[in-house]
């Protein structure tokens, strides 16, 4: 019977629909009206596919619109799809197409008329419209698509694709000395923290921060080996003081957290400091203003949660010209951020790294009097120079002149030699860039053409899968989506398509008898209390996006008879450390109550390390980093505001592709840090031989993890995301017999809670 209805399933009409809505019947005033008002109310169209607004083109009184729409779909073909002419108060009429037409037609062209509330089609109203459906089979590769000039970015976006630009990637805040990856392989390692401090130090004429949240007590420079000694135990917001002084403009916008009320100490639902951060920046030259996410339904709920510095900086081979340096990416300037690729639970903890800045969150009254373990960060970020630097400049005062006074801003055209591309441009200035964005008309003052909002992080993300020829790589806090596809709680809204585009590309991969390898990495929870309702929630809606994925390849190798297992192509990860007690560790005066997690935890000497990362990279020519999660709160663009690039090096700023570049060189510095080796199987990471190979570390890695003896993981922090997934795709508990994570009564798989909306967990 299983097989049967598997059989009977629904296909999925995938690819891209380009949508162009012209115009509709005039308005027509009946007699004596008609002599008296010209025209009717403003009208708009919409079109849902599943019941969920897919695109919406904005109103206009004289019915007249010549909008174009890319509606990227992953839909079973049975869906309908409804086109829909309305005023803001009354719908006009209606169109249903079933989407299995346009996987047979591919073209609907014409002048329709719409259906009425009665079902009854109205000749006298009718709407032009076009569909045209570009399946996704029919995308070609990276490597093919760039080298001959084709791809130019998204369009329909706010900032083009730009040349003649340079990006720096990091991961996490600091490396330290002891760090030094196979540098033929992986690349020089970089301070990320180091480099925000000189950047900062050496601005002459802007530093505009934008954050989710901002710490001015923080300290940016605390390894005793740099080479920056002036900079150690220098405050952050002592530094843009200090700039501000010399009479550089600095502007720092933070998220409002509107819950940072006074009877709870301004601390927020969040803990972001935001009250506090104003109040240190109050009666200073330093501008900072808190910017509420407004939004017409939940005011509250939503977050500013872009993370961008950009500064003026000196232009290469020049002694006068300046330019515009940017860094996006995951990492806040604020509590908790600072670790190095050893992520220490313990041994750190009487250390200039992290006495004045432990961290711990998912643990109830943790402190640094009761001891560690802290709660080590991973995590990602860029530094971009060229024009694309002014794109995220532009997104600031977009975002400035939104919500602040624009006044307050210094036009860039009247900074004395700060131009956009230097004159002598050297070779390093080999990448095309694309500024992408998660964000609304509320919170931007100008958005592309008459788009009322922008997701176009969501769109280069299913962009870049598409054409993926041999691998995804991606560290992310979140990992859900699809949730139309998902055995239940379809109608959670957690509808991005990031999910099931991987397991579809796996899918056509495996029908091809083509090699297609993801790598996944995601914290063991995400941030917080573990058994905690929303905790348990989005560990819920993880688990049904693996289910998803996982039944989708599962089936596939079925039908196609040949031998393998879903985790030949799909694998999640996690990060973690366990730690041997040292001589001259710190020493806790007040231990935690026995029995507790906090307790057993310190007993069992290990805690994840935070995957905080929001980056993928493809086939390592292609990479995305930025602030945006894998979940519906980032890529929809009416919830958090975001922004991140899509990026790739060409030869000498050409179309031919450079294969085995910074992107890739990042890549294998990453996997050296969560591995500790830069093996050659490493180098092909689509092959059979390499997954085998990365699995075999995280199961190991797991079993001295999960394991009551303390062992030393020694540097190597990849373990496997504690799932069994079956032959057929099922998933099944870890085998910990209960389906806990170790040293807490968190279920694995979660638990839906039965208060909170999922709006607030997806």
């Amino acid at each position: 019977m299983k097989d049967k209805a598997m059989e009977e399933k629904p296909k999925l009409i995938h690819g891209t629909i380009e949508a162009t809505i012209f115009n509709a019947t005039p308005y027509s005033h009946r007699f004596p009206f008609n002599c008296l008002l010209v025209n009717g109310k403003p009208a708009y169209v919409t079109i849902k596919i599943d019941n969920n607004v897919v695109a919406k083109t904005t109103l206009e009184r004289e019915r007249v619109w010549n909008q174009t729409f890319q509606i990227q779909c992953a839909h079973q073909d049975d869906s309908p799809i409804t086109i829909t002419l309305k005023t803001p108060c009354t719908i006009l009429g209606k169109l249903h197409i079933q989407a299995q037409r346009l996987n047979e037609e591919t073209l609907i062209n014409g002048f329709f008329p719409l259906l009425m509330e009665n079902g009854k089609p109205n000749p006298q109203l009718k709407l032009r419209f076009l569909l045209w459906f570009k399946p996704a089979y029919m995308e070609p590769g990276w490597e093919k698509l760039i080298s001959s000039g084709e791809f130019q970015g998204l369009r329909n976006v706010t900032f083009p694709q730009r040349s003649n630009c340079e990006v720096k990637l990091y991961h996490d805040a600091h490396h330290s000395s002891a760090f030094q990856p196979p540098f033929g392989v992986c690349g020089a390692p970089r301070k990320l923290w180091e480099d925000v401090y000189k950047a900062i130090e050496g601005a002459k004429y802007l530093i505009y921060i934008a954050g989710w949240s901002l710490n001015p007590k923080m300290v940016l420079v605390r390894d005793p080996e740099t080479e920056i000694p002036h900079a150690r135990e220098i405050k952050l917001g002592e530094l843009l003081k200090k700039k501000a002084e010399e009479g550089v403009a600095v502007r720092v916008m933070i998220w409002d957290d509107e819950t940072s009320l006074p009877f709870i100490m301004n601390k927020g639902v969040m803990k972001t400091h935001d009250e506090d951060t104003f109040s240190y920046f109050k009666h200073t030259k330093v501008i900072c203003r808190k910017c509420p996410r407004l939004h017409y339904m939940f005011p509250t709920l939503f977050a500013h949660h872009q993370k961008t510095i950009t500064v003026d900086t000196k232009a290469p081979n020049s002694v006068n010209e300046k330019e515009i340096m940017s860094f996006l990416g995951g990492l806040d300037l604020c509590d908790g951020r600072y670790d190095t690729e050893k992520h220490s639970l313990f041994q750190t903890l009487d250390e200039e790294s992290h006495y004045h800045d432990f961290y711990q969150t998912n643990i109830a009254g943790a402190s640094l009097n009761k001891g560690g373990p802290r709660e080590a960060w991973h995590d990602a970020h860029a530094c971009v120079t060229g024009e694309a630097a002014w794109d995220v400049l532009t997104n600031f005062e977009q975002r400035w002149t939104k919500q602040c006074d624009a006044s307050l801003l210094v036009p860039a055209s009247t900074l004395l030699n700060l131009i956009p591309i230097p004159s002598s441009t050297p070779k390093e200035r080999n990448w095309k860039v694309q500024v992408y964005r998660s964000i609304d008309n509320v919170s931007v003052s100008k958005l592309f053409r008459k788009l009322t909002v922008e997701s176009s992080i969501h769109e280069a993300y299913v962009e870049a899968i598409r054409l993926a020829d041999r691998f995804i790589y991606i560290e992310n806090q979140y990992f859900i989506g699809g949730c139309h596809l998902w055995e239940k709680d379809r109608n959670s809204g957690c509808r991005n398509l990031i999910p099931i585009e991987i397991a579809l590309k796996v899918v056509n991969k495996i029908k091809a008898r083509e090699r297609f390898a993801v790598y996944i990495v995601i914290p063991m929870w995400p941030e917080g209390v573990p058994e905690s309702e929303p905790v348990q929630d989005i560990l819920h809606w993880t688990r049904e996006t693996m289910k998803m994925m996982y039944t989708l390849i599962g089936e596939a190798i079925r039908e196609c008879g040949e031998p393998g297992h879903p985790k030949d192509y799909l694998n999640f990860f996690c990060l973690a450390n366990r730690e041997k007690k040292e001589k001259g560790e710190c020493l806790p005066p007040h231990p935690p109550n026995p029995e507790t997690q906090y307790w057993n935890a310190q007993k069992n000497r290990r805690f994840m390390v935070y995957v905080h990362s929001k980056l993928m990279i493809v086939d390592d020519v292609y990479i995305i980093i930025g602030s945006a999660n894998v979940n519906q709160r980032s890529m929809d663009g009416q919830r958090d505001t975001e922004i991140a690039i899509g990026a790739y090096q060409t030869q000498d700023g050409g179309d031919h592709l450079i294969n085995q570049g910074d992107i890739h060189a990042y890549r294998m510095s990453l996997w050296y840090e969560h591995t500790g080796s830069a093996e050659e199987l490493f180098l092909e990471p689509e092959s059979l031989e390499c997954v085998q190979r990365i699995r075999l570390i995280g199961d190991q890695m797991w079993e001295i993890y999960s394991g009551e003896e303390i062992v030393d993981m020694e540097g190597v922090h990849l373990v496997t995301y504690p799932v069994k997934v079956t032959q057929e795709g099922s998933l099944e508990d870890s085998n910990d017999g209960e389906g806990h994570f170790p040293d807490t009564e968190s279920l694995v798989k979660g638990k839906r809670s039965k208060w909170l909306p999922p709006i607030s967990t997806t």
